[in-house]
């Protein structure tokens, strides 16, 4: 997975991009459409035939989607996937879809039949997405809850893995609490070593935002089509909105690495918004 970054020829595109005032045309490009880009989506798992039949109705092609759900003693169950038992992670999977709609997207199911999940399980998903399937762009729209994991060993379990991430090029979103900062999560805290998103109402769900206050970097739109009508803004689907875009990327520039991307958005970020509410 790792391996050498963009040539220096791309930088200056970017610096070239960023004096025109267009460096979002990066995002607009046809090129951009998350092909060859492998997606993990750490979740409950995804509707697989719901999604299918939205978006062939779109007249859209639709990839076969890998689904897994992990277990306690590190099992993984890869037999025909069954309707999830929460709707979160096809919500999730259909805004990635909608950004990237060609990238192929790995389920991780860390819930099964539970409302929560735990650490161990999080970590064994993640260590597959990277090592196993091979993916580029990891989005986690969840969180554990700072008295889930105050031991120590365990924060650095945890830490060990995103930074392993990290090492092998590969590009970690996680959403923060929704009440953030009355209630904070991880992974999100761990921003130095992966993409922390809050929600916003911006305009329009390619639009975020670099935004750095309390312990989250980036600010994404908050709203999804398939969330329950009336539902309010949500972290979870802010970063999934964040991590599509950055799938648009990755298929231009497949060997992007972590710090060049949060560059990359940074400077997409401050042609739209400027300094507002950024650091100078």
């Amino acid at each position: 997975m790792s391996g050498q970054g963009p040539p220096l020829e791309f930088f200056k595109v970017v610096q070239n991009l960023t004096t025109l005032g267009i460096l979002d045309g990066l995002l607009r490009n046809p090129l951009a459409d998350g092909r060859d880009v492998g997606i993990a989506l750490i979740d409950t798992g995804v509707h697989v035939s719901k999604l299918q039949n939205k978006f062939e109705a779109e007249n859209s092609s639709f990839k076969p989607i890998i689904s897994a759900s992990f277990c306690a003693g590190g099992n993984i169950d890869y037999s025909e996937s069954v309707v999830p038992f929460l709707p979160h992670g096809t919500v999730v999977a259909d805004i990635v879809l909608s950004h990237a709609p060609k990238a192929k997207i790995y389920s991780a199911n860390v819930f099964g039949f539970r409302s929560f999940t735990e650490l161990d399980i999080l970590l064994h998903a993640i260590h597959v997405a990277v090592h196993e399937w091979k993916c580029k762009v990891i989005n986690i729209s969840l969180g554990l809850p700072e008295e889930r994991i105050q031991q120590p060993w365990r924060r650095l379990h945890f830490l060990n893995a995103l930074e392993d991430a990290y090492r092998n090029d590969v590009l970690v979103f996680a959403a923060g609490h929704n009440e953030h900062p009355l209630a904070r999560s991880f992974p999100a805290l761990f921003e130095s070593s992966l993409f922390s998103v809050n929600k916003q109402m911006m305009d329009g769900m390619l639009k975020f935002k670099y935004f750095p206050m309390a312990g989250l970097e980036f600010l994404g739109h908050g709203l999804a089509d398939l969330a329950p009508p009336g539902s309010d803004p949500a972290t979870s689907w802010a970063t999934a909105h964040l991590a599509g875009t950055a799938a648009k990327i990755v298929s231009l520039y497949p060997s992007i690495k972590p710090f060049e991307m949060k560059s990359i958005l940074y400077w997409i970020s401050q042609q739209w918004y400027g300094n507002s509410g950024c650091d100078s």
